[in-house]
Parts: C-alpha cells; sequence; structure tokens
C-alpha cells in the first residue's frame, strides 16, 4: 500500500484508526496489563472505565465513573500512555483506601461495633 494514500486512509477508518498530525491513535498500542489493571481497580471499587477516543479522533479518551460525577479525560495522540494509565489506577487505588477506611470506621460512632 505504499503510495496510495487513499487506500491507507480507508485501512485506518476501516481499523478505527486516528490519523493526526502527531500520530495515530490506536488503542492496540496501549500497554494492555497496564489497561487491564486500571479496569481491574476500577472494577474492584464499584466503578468504570470507558475507552474511547476524542471526536476528532487526536486523542485518547477514558471516561472515569466512580469517582463522583462522570467525566472524561483525555491524553493525545504521542503522549506518555503508561504515565495516564498509571494516573487512572492511582486514582481507583486511592478510592479503594477510601472505601477500606469507610468499611473500619464505627457505624454508631460508640466503638461497640469495633472487632476485638
Amino acid at each position: 500500500m505504499v503510495g496510495n494514500k487513499s487506500a491507507e486512509r480507508q485501512l485506518h477508518k476501516s481499523r478505527g484508526l486516528r490519523s493526526t498530525s502527531r500520530g495515530i491513535t490506536d488503542w492496540s498500542e496501549a500497554n494492555s496489563e497496564l489497561v487491564v489493571y486500571a479496569i481491574e481497580r476500577a472494577s474492584f471499587t464499584g466503578g468504570a472505565l470507558r475507552l474511547g477516543y476524542s471526536r476528532d479522533g487526536g486523542a485518547y479518551a477514558i471516561g472515569i465513573y466512580g469517582d463522583g460525577d462522570p467525566y472524561t479525560v483525555y491524553l493525545p495522540a504521542g503522549g506518555d500512555m503508561d504515565a495516564w494509565l498509571n494516573d487512572i489506577i492511582s486514582l481507583y487505588e486511592s478510592i479503594a483506601d477510601d472505601q477500606a477506611v469507610a468499611r473500619r470506621s464505627p457505624k454508631n460512632g460508640s466503638g461497640d461495633d469495633l472487632p476485638v
């Protein structure tokens, strides 16, 4: 397909690839272990992730659920995907820590329900 830009663009469209001046956004290029771990951390807390692209296709998008109102974070093509995913993992680990503290807190405030 070298030299045939039209066919190359069509291939990218059919595979869901987004070509920008900074490169191609393609989730298959992400570290799959980090993606799976981020999903695992989110689901452990009762949250969820939505993976996608920005409307113009120039950035990766992850919808964050389980941290208050849902929101979306973006990473431009060529950005540090591993650092971005690690930040999302850290967010959900922090949520899990908060949930663990809440479970250990006395429900009635008297301390009577604490294990001995």
